[in-house]
């Protein structure tokens, strides 16, 4: 993200640290890297350099609560993994208590990292990324399909669930963002009301997908959700991936479909999943109270190009189902 959250308790977070991880902080600076979760870069009393990830629990204090029993379990999964021997994870920091994510007020949720001398790569689609290094992290993609059972942490199993869908199905029936929550939720209600049908026709593809997939199960394996070339490292010469906060037990092509590989059914759940899912988030941002800052404006030009792409989507994946129908 690009800045912190307003009115962000730094002081408070410190003292989380302290008193769950026993890191004494001596000097801290927001990292804006990345876009979802906010990233502190901190050093300790003792010299020792530490990654810090912050996430936003939106929603009352049911839903926050659900969240960060997700996030818990999603961030097993990399702590299980290195603790089984598969590199290719980079997981989070273990306090002397065992926890991986701890609870900051209401509304955060806190995980620590080493800090890692590596090259990071940014955000593009794996079609227009180099051909070997496509190859390499497909290659670990299949290294995290093949990992047994037995080390897949407390990993939850995917819903098919679209996060914050009645936000969008509320805009879908005439009931869009209140104009005085903030300079975004007039345009962004407009936005999703032009395109009402279409997201009409696609949630209910989506659907149908996601009950067949749904039914499939002995077809699931580990997946980590987002492993996007934003999401690999190059740390002594192989790559391994970042960011586990999605982890779920999946069909593989949760993973895939970015790769453009597995069945193409599946392929298509996801990529509509992806453009939904992020539609709907959008959208929910836009609802709450806000004032416009530099997150928000990168969430504004996020909503109309995820729209765009589900134009583009809607056209590469609408005949052939009406045909089958």
């Amino acid at each position: 993200m690009l800045n912190p959250p307003d009115s962000f308790p730094e002081d408070e977070l410190r003292a989380l640290l302290a008193n769950t991880w026993e890191l004494q902080v001596t000097a801290s600076a927001y990292a804006p890297v990345g876009f979802g979760s906010h990233h502190w870069s901190i050093r300790d009393a003792e010299g020792g350099q530490w990654f810090v990830t912050v996430d936003e629990l939106p929603g009352g204090p049911e839903a926050a609560a659900e969240r960060l029993r997700e996030l818990r379990n999603a961030l097993s999964v990399p702590r299980t993994l290195r603790e089984h021997g598969h590199a290719f994870a980079v997981a989070p920091v273990a306090a002397p208590d065992g926890t991986v994510v701890a609870g900051l007020g209401p509304g955060f949720a806190v995980s620590v990292y080493p800090h890692l001398d590596g090259d990071s790569h940014p955000w593009q689609p794996w079609e227009g990324a180099d051909p070997a290094l496509r190859a390499e992290a497909l290659a670990v993609v299949g290294e995290l399909h093949a990992v047994p059972r037995s080390d897949w942490g407390a990993a939850d199993t995917e819903d098919f669930a679209i996060p914050q869908r009645a936000t969008l199905d509320a805009a879908l029936a005439g009931r869009l963002p209140d104009p005085a929550a903030g300079p975004f939720a007039g345009p962004a209600g407009d936005l999703v009301a032009r395109h009402a049908a279409l997201l009409g026709r696609l949630l209910a593809h989506h659907d149908a997908l996601a009950d067949a997939a749904r039914a499939r199960p002995e077809t699931f394996v580990l997946t980590h959700g987002e492993p996007h070339l934003g999401n690999f490292l190059r740390v002594r010469d192989r790559l391994v991936l970042i960011d586990w906060d999605t982890a779920l037990i999946a069909p593989p092509e949760r993973d895939l479909w970015d790769f453009e590989l597995g069945n193409p059914a599946v392929q298509d759940l996801y990529s509509l999943r992806w453009d939904l899912t992020e539609t709907a988030v959008y959208l929910g941002l836009f609802s709450r109270p806000h004032l416009g800052d530099a997150n928000e404006r990168a969430s504004w030009i996020n909503l109309a190009d995820t729209l765009a792409n589900l134009e583009t989507t809607a056209a590469r994946i609408e005949p052939s189902w009406t045909s089958r129908h």
